[in-house]
């Protein structure tokens, strides 16, 4: 299932601002078998790079990524690293829920492009911002506020000083028409490996061979990853269990909920209210 952020208040007294960051720092392998899979969440994701040949994949585009670049994913969005190489990926993951500038943050220029690239001086800024912010995020009173500065002046960075850039890996023709099947097809119970090879005239082997080489995931895992996005905004616009298994892909009822809970450890039930508490907040 991977890592679970767990979400804290940014101001003692909570005004609806809730932020985690972590820092990471390792040598990882392509073949490494404990990888995360596709990540879908209900947060805002800021994720910085710092060092690692890596692009990072948002739905079904692939974005190139060096140091000091950022990708900003919205709710329920999928996206995972794809690593090129064996190397030391280093980076900081901020998630962040009821922040004011997020509507601007997200919407503007971001709702197909969810690369950030900012000038070379403006990049290290941000990385001791984001050191800063992950030595001061604690319950110390002190440093709590030198956490809501950094937070802050992060947001504005990534606002007033973000360059205008839409870098997407190209992929092969033939897979890139493939992706666009399953973006089209993915909520119609149909829509499988087998499908896809009958359709594209290709060989399971060479379809899931792509599939991993392009986005480290299976062809099956990567329908899935579509249909469980589609399912959870679909329950927080309060679809019915059953309505949001069938309108999301799964024909099978049972089946839906069994993996539902497998992925997210918790049922679709009591993930529309836990979503609902959150709204009433």
């Amino acid at each position: 299932m991977g890592y679970l952020p767990q979400l804290t208040p940014l101001f003692k007294k909570n005004n609806g601002i809730d932020i985690e960051i972590t820092y990471e720092k390792r040598f990882t392998s392509v073949d490494d078998i404990t990888h995360d899979g596709q990540h879908i969440h209900d947060y805002y994701e800021i994720y910085v790079n710092l060092s690692g040949d890596v692009s990072f994949l948002v739905e079904n585009s692939l974005y190139p990524i060096r140091r000091g670049d950022i990708i900003i994913t919205t709710p329920n969005e999928i996206h995972r690293c794809v690593y090129h190489s064996d190397c030391i990926h280093e980076h900081f993951c901020i998630w962040m829920k009821g922040v004011p500038l997020s509507s601007a943050l997200l919407k503007e220029n971001l709702e197909k492009n969810k690369l950030v690239v900012l000038a070379k001086e403006e990049k290290e800024n941000l990385i001791d911002l984001c050191f800063s912010l992950y030595k001061s995020h604690t319950d110390n009173d002190m440093l709590r506020f030198h956490a809501i500065a950094n937070f802050f002046e992060i947001l504005n960075l990534i606002c007033t000083r973000r360059k205008n850039v839409a870098y997407i890996r190209d992929l092969p023709k033939n897979f890139s028409k493939i992706i666009d099947y399953i973006t089209c097809n993915y909520t119609d119970p149909s829509c499988s490996t087998a499908t896809i090879c009958k359709l594209f005239y290709i060989s399971r082997s060479t379809l899931c061979r792509h599939f991993q080489y392009y986005f480290q995931t299976t062809p099956s895992d990567y329908i899935e990853s579509k249909r469980f996005s589609e399912a959870k905004k679909l329950l927080t616009a309060g679809a019915s269990v059953q309505d949001a298994c069938l309108n999301s892909g799964f024909s099978d009822y049972s089946y839906f909920i069994m993996r539902f809970r497998k992925k997210f450890d918790i049922t679709p039930a009591k993930y529309q209210k836990a979503m609902y508490k959150q709204f009433e907040k």
